[in-house]
């Protein structure tokens, strides 16, 4: 399991659920496939295929794993079947469908086409550190990461967590970074994929790739006012990415040293925490810059 999109949540008060407790709660609610006339599901799955757990304790984190499925129903095909019915009831009727019709029209059209249409299915992973109150999560959406969230609320009860990024004042932080390698987190490299904003005007933009950090593009843009929204990163000479202003990481790619550390393990749970023990030493070196939420 190596998490390619991270988004990070710190705990804002002790973490008292164990495995068991929580294999309980998750248990009440478990993955099942779409009904004919369902749109999406969610529900908890194991988060490795060897066991049933749907909670695992690996290096002291609690890993779980969501499932999420829906319909893909496009719009434009329900409007190419709607404006059909609509003409039909035109020339039997003599007449144009007002708008409470026409949704109901529409409605019969979504359960018609609902038991044909193709799914998706996407699995977001996630840990919790208790002990060092980080709730990671493996997701490139913000709006799938709060699907996942309010399901583990909605399984346990209560989820005393706030984003990163509401933490942190991560455009800022980022620039500062860039200008002084000593404010960088121990461990912590940066490469020139830039994207940056005007402070005054975020409609201002400007991209950089394959340049030296020092380059004089670069620093032209920042001495006018821009402040970075996203950054190359390199963690530990292990990983490496981009993170952004709401401090999610994202496109991540685990070094080979890295990767073939477990030989022929066929454990998944041996790549979980080696990729876990990477991350979270780069994330206890960046707590010193958070602004902590009362823990």
């Amino acid at each position: 399991m190596w998490f390619k999109n991270l988004r990070l949540y710190r705990l804002t008060d002790d973490w008292t659920a164990n495995e068991d407790q929580l294999n309980e709660a998750l248990a009440q609610f478990p993955f099942n496939g779409l009904s004919a006339l369902q749109e999406s599901t969610f529900g908890w799955v194991p988060p490795f295929g060897d066991s049933p757990l749907l909670c695992e304790n690996v290096g002291g984190r609690l890993f779980m794993a969501a499932q999420i499925q829906e319909k893909i129903l496009p719009a434009s095909v329900l409007k190419e079947h709607l404006e059909e019915k609509i003409l039909a009831v035109e020339e039997a009727d003599g007449r144009r469908p007002g708008r409470k019709e026409k949704e109901a029209l529409k409605e019969a059209i979504r359960a018609e086409l609902l038991p044909r249409a193709f799914h998706k299915t996407r699995r977001v992973s996630l840990w919790i550190d208790p002990s060092r109150h980080w709730l990671v999560l493996n997701a490139a959406s913000e709006k799938t990461a709060d699907d996942v969230t309010a399901g583990l609320r909605d399984a346990i009860g209560s989820l005393p967590i706030v984003p990163l990024g509401k933490l942190i004042a991560g455009g800022d932080l980022l620039t500062a970074w860039y200008h002084d390698p000593q404010r960088r987190p121990e461990g912590t490299e940066l490469s020139a994929d830039l994207e940056l904003v005007m402070a005054q005007d975020p409609t201002v933009k400007a991209r950089y790739r394959n340049l030296d950090l020092d380059a004089p593009e670069i620093r032209h843009s920042l001495d006018s006012g821009m402040r970075i929204r996203q950054l190359g990163i390199v963690i530990n000479d292990q990983c490496q990415g981009v993170i952004d202003d709401a401090f999610a990481l994202k496109r991540l790619k685990y070094s080979d040293t890295l990767v073939e550390t477990n030989g022929d393990s066929d454990d998944p749970r041996t790549d979980t925490l080696l990729m876990s023990d990477t991350l979270t030493a780069w994330l206890t070196a960046l707590e010193p810059q958070i602004t902590e939420p009362g823990i």
